[in-house]
């Protein structure tokens, strides 16, 4: 305790004369001036008191009765004591004048000392502002730096995404242009189907023309004469339209009867994506439904009791998912994007796997448990 106390007290004494080192170190002549003419003085006086005794037992002594040359002698003494006496004061008035002098100049550079520590403390003040305000412009330019990063990033993504949409198109285009040959040559088809039928009819017409029936001719031949009217008819409507023709149009009769059942009623009914809702399909395993969008996710649902849960987001796709498919064992889903790429995640931890690029594509599944490929 005892030591402690030393301490604190050695290290207060410490402070203040490293303090009053400091402070005096700018006034270290004045006050040595200062010092010297308070010895000055302090002598000046002592010495005038020495000589104020002199003075004194000089004029006792010269009270005193004595011979004519003594007193001329005695009376030169005085005069040179209170000649010196004068000089002595006027040096001490002299010292008193520069112990003013230096006094108001030592107040003269306390008052500039201040002024400068007022100024010291208000360069400090505007100082620790500018720090301030050179620490928010410094956050400022490093959100502006993350934010330039995101944009680059995004507007990349947009670029890619821009290449990917320009291929679809190009590619979209090359199938318009095969769907539009494909009805040219189903227009060239039917219009080869209808001529025939046209011959047909007029050998039909010639035939009852030649068998002498007159009446009945002209009567069956007004009837294939509307017949045929109205098959030229078709025929000019069928050239107008630029609709695609499908094979089974050109089919006679029609094709086999199905039954089937609509439901009426929905189970669940719940928002998926953000937008269109392109693919859905069933796990082979559980109760796991997974969905593509225009969002450009692949997202995963379970579906029990009525009501759905959502298991999980797979992400990757740079284009709307416009199929999806599971394997066989219900561990890894397939999804396929307009960005002619097909991608592979796996179903447990939901991460991308697999990431492969396409040409063009009908319909995608893996080859365990799909029947179909293209």
């Amino acid at each position: 305790m005892a030591t402690a106390e030393v301490n604190w007290r050695e290290e207060i004494l410490t402070k203040l004369q490293k303090r009053n080192k400091i402070q005096t170190h700018c006034f270290q002549d004045l006050i040595a001036q200062h010092n010297k003419i308070f010895d000055n003085v302090n002598a000046l006086k002592h010495e005038n008191l020495q000589l104020s005794i002199q003075n004194e037992k000089l004029r006792v002594d010269g009270d005193r009765p004595a011979g004519g040359g003594g007193d001329s002698r005695l009376h030169e003494k005085i005069q040179i004591l209170e000649q010196k006496l004068l000089s002595q004061q006027e040096e001490l008035t002299e010292l008193h004048r520069r112990k003013g002098e230096n006094s108001q100049q030592i107040i003269d550079l306390n008052a500039k000392l201040q002024e400068k520590e007022k100024f010291l403390m208000a360069r400090d003040i505007s100082l620790a502002e500018n720090a301030a305000k050179i620490a928010s412009l410094q956050a400022e330019i490093a959100l502006f730096d993350r934010n330039n990063k995101e944009l680059n990033l995004l507007n990349e993504a947009l670029r890619d995404e821009h290449q990917a949409l320009h291929l679809a198109f190009t590619c979209l285009e090359d199938k318009m242009r095969k769907l539009q040959d494909e009805n040219r040559q189903l227009l060239d088809r039917l219009m080869k189907y209808k001529t025939k039928d046209a011959d047909r009819m007029n050998e039909e017409n010639e035939n009852f023309l030649n068998d002498g029936s007159k009446q009945l001719v002209r009567s069956t031949f007004g009837r294939f004469r509307k017949r045929f009217a109205k098959m030229q008819k078709e025929i000019e409507e069928a050239c107008r339209d630029t609709r695609g023709v499908s094979p089974e149009d050109l089919q006679e009769g029609y094709g086999p009867v199905c039954q089937s059942t609509i439901p009426t009623k929905a189970s669940v009914k719940f928002d998926a994506h953000d937008g269109e809702v392109n693919a859905v399909k069933w796990s082979p395993v559980d109760r796991l439904v997974a969905t593509g969008g225009a969002d450009r996710k692949v997202k995963l649902w379970e579906i029990s009791k009525g009501a759905c849960e959502s298991k999980g987001m797979l992400v990757g796709s740079n284009a709307g998912v416009m199929a999806v498919d599971f394997d066989a064992s219900g561990t890894m889903i397939l999804g396929a994007s307009n960005d002619y790429a097909s991608r592979v995640w796996t179903v447990a931890d939901q991460r991308l796997r697999v990431s492969f690029f396409v040409v063009m594509f009908e319909s995608i599944g893996f080859v365990s448990n799909a029947a179909h490929h293209s």
